[in-house]
């Protein structure tokens, strides 16, 4: 991963909605679905244009977007469904631990094979959740950029179905295979956020069990909400690259350090 990793001071504590809270916050069980989707990095780059990330090119003008789904069952921020969407970033002033550029397809192969791994950068872009407790630990302890949405999280006959909407009107319902064995090993990466009006970075640390991945078989329709425009915008809805679905989760997020 980056070498700017985060290393978190234990001290900063926080009373937010009458929950004490520090870092790093666990996060110890829960069920996810993930879709990687390659997207016009032009319009992606528009979207975050004001973070001061440059999003990185798996193919020429192509990018990637995290689609993420969460049922969190236990963590310090309480239960709470949580639904996401970021783009896989590089710091534009370089100096983000990442090697130059190789030139040719070899630059986007080493990209994504670096996203895949771990070891690029996500900038969360949009960001939603069913609770006050977990949007404002978002918010405070991270820069997280969370809102609150109407969001539904179903698991049924090897199949999990996430569903959002926000203001009254629908952004998206999404579909995907549910089932798997594996137990991938851990990995901790690095996430970006503005927090009190500078970029940071984080360490994730992340483990799974009952994993399964599918190349096919995802499903996303859109709806009416002005997000859903955003999405379309970029090439959506289009069949995922990679789903991945988790039955159980366990992360560490440590403090946002400034770079």
């Amino acid at each position: 991963m980056p070498s700017e990793r985060a290393c978190a001071p234990r001290s900063r504590r926080f009373e937010i909605e009458g929950v004490d809270l520090g870092y790093p916050t666990r996060f110890r069980d829960g069920a996810s679905a993930a879709a990687l989707f390659v997207v016009d990095a032009r319009v992606a780059q528009r979207l975050i244009h004001e973070t001061g990330f440059e999003v990185a090119e798996v193919a020429p003008g192509r990018a990637l977007l995290a689609f993420t789904c969460v049922h969190y069952t236990d963590t310090d921020c309480g239960v709470y469904e949580e639904t996401a969407q970021a783009f896989f970033v590089r710091r534009t002033d370089r100096r983000d631990g990442f090697p130059a550029r190789i030139p040719g397809v070899g630059r986007y192969l080493t990209t994504l094979h670096d996203v895949l791994a771990g070891e690029i950068a996500s900038h969360t872009w949009r960001l939603q959740v069913t609770t006050r407790l977990s949007q404002q630990c978002g918010l405070q302890m991270w820069g997280f950029p969370k809102e609150m949405g109407e969001i539904g999280f179903t698991r049924a006959e090897g199949r999990v179905e996430s569903t959002l909407a926000l203001d009254g009107r629908d952004v998206f319902r999404f579909s995907a295979p549910a089932e798997g064995t594996r137990t991938p090993a851990p990995i901790t990466s690095a996430v970006y956020s503005i927090h009190e009006g500078a970029p940071h970075v984080s360490g994730l640390t992340q483990r799974y069990r009952e994993t399964g991945y599918a190349v096919r078989g995802a499903e996303l329709e859109l709806g009416d909400h002005p997000l859903a425009g955003d999405l379309r915008s970029l090439g959506l809805p289009k069949r995922p690259l990679l789903t991945t679905w988790n039955g159980h989760l366990d992360f560490e997020m440590s403090s946002p350090e400034k770079l």
